[in-house]
C-alpha cells in the first residue's frame, strides 16, 4: 500500500516565538489553524524518507529526531534571504544528493534542510 505524506507538526516550547521564526525568518505564510498552532500554507505534495545519517550527523541519538527537506527555486538566493533574516545556517550552500542544498536550525532545534528543485 502506498501512502501520502499529509501533515508534520513540529513542536515548540514557545509558539508566538516559533510563528514569528517561520514568518519572519523564512518567510513562510500562514494559514487558518486551531488557536494552540500555526499552520502554513504549503504549495505540493511531501516524501519521507528513511536514511542512513551523513558522515556530519550524530550517530548516538539515532531516532531521536528527523531530516525535514523543503525545495525551493534557487537555494542561493533563498539562503541569503533567510541568512540576512537572521537564520541560522547549519550547513552552507553546497551540491548535495538532490542539487544545490543548505541546513538551518530552528530556536527549537529542529533541523531544516532547504535544497534547489532540479529540472
Amino acid at each position: 500500500m502506498h501512502t501520502t505524506l499529509d501533515f508534520i507538526a513540529l513542536h515548540t516550547q514557545d509558539l508566538a516565538a516559533a510563528r514569528q521564526y517561520y514568518t519572519e525568518i523564512l518567510g513562510f505564510e500562514t494559514t487558518a489553524g486551531p488557536p494552540n498552532a500555526a499552520v502554513f500554507t504549503q504549495a505540493g505534495g511531501a516524501s519521507l524518507a528513511v536514511r542512513e545519517p551523513l558522515p556530519h550527523e550524530a550517530r548516538d541519538h539515532l531516532g531521536s529526531g528527523a531530516s525535514i527537506w523543503f525545495a525551493v527555486p534557487d537555494a542561493d538566493a533563498y539562503h541569503a534571504q533567510v541568512t540576512s533574516a537572521g537564520a541560522q545556517v547549519t550547513q552552507p550552500p553546497q551540491d548535495g544528493p538532490f542539487g544545490r542544498m543548505f541546513s538551518v536550525q530552528t530556536p527549537d532545534g529542529h533541523a531544516l534542510t532547504f535544497h534547489q528543485v532540479q529540472q
